[in-house]
């Protein structure tokens, strides 16, 4: 579902609103994001795994060795309508294909598939590129 990616990769594809979890490395479980503080939306801070402190994140060895997934920023069915009147793309996760894997339904051009109640109430929503307007 996720793509593994490295630090260097991670930190180019990474936007506003998404967080960049370790899943592979000395510091396994640590989440990289931007600041939420006004004024700071720049600023990459580094969540530890342990700890949950937060600090600016700075490239270190070990962070060189590590791989990341990003996951993406959930909103809910009505912010995620207003974002697709305006021209985005928008994806709903829900429920599970034949492989275990979440089911991923993308709607960029009409909403021409069905939409369930299940779906609007219990899907995880997303919009791409919403954050680099």
């Amino acid at each position: 579902m996720y793509d593994v990616l490295t630090t260097g990769q991670m930190i180019d594809k990474l936007e506003r609103g998404e967080i960049g979890e370790c899943v592979q490395g000395d510091n396994e479980g640590e989440k990289v994001y931007y600041s939420k503080a006004p004024g700071a939306h720049d600023k990459l801070l580094v969540e530890h795994s342990l700890t949950h402190i937060q600090e600016v994140f700075n490239i270190c060895d070990y962070h060189k060795k590590s791989f990341w997934i990003i996951k993406p920023n959930y909103v809910s069915f009505r912010e995620a309508l207003q974002a697709y009147k305006k021209g985005k793309t928008i994806t709903c996760r829900y429920g599970k294909d034949f492989d275990g894997e979440p089911f991923v339904e993308d709607y960029n051009e009409a909403f021409d598939k069905d939409i369930s109640f299940e779906m609007i109430i219990h899907g995880k929503w997303s919009i791409e590129g919403w954050l680099n307007e």
